[in-house]
């Protein structure tokens, strides 16, 4: 998945385990994107430097831009 940060504030990505906890992956600055390795079944949450959920993405089988708003 190709994550970007489209909001006015820095975000942070975090992969949800089996157990359902935010495993933190990246933190994203205004304007900054990167590339994360996943497998289908992986989701992943973002959410603002407090830790509020703004939005969850479901990897597919091909890359996806998910873009942060």
């Amino acid at each position: 998945m190709d994550f970007v940060n489209a909001r006015s504030e820095p975000v942070v990505v975090h992969w949800l385990d089996y157990g359902g906890r935010r495993q933190q992956y990246a933190l994203l600055q205004v304007g900054q994107g990167y590339r994360q390795q996943t497998y289908v079944d992986h989701p992943w949450v973002v959410t603002n430097a407090r830790g509020v959920g703004l939005v969850c993405f479901w990897p597919d089988s091909r890359t996806l831009r998910a873009v942060v708003r």
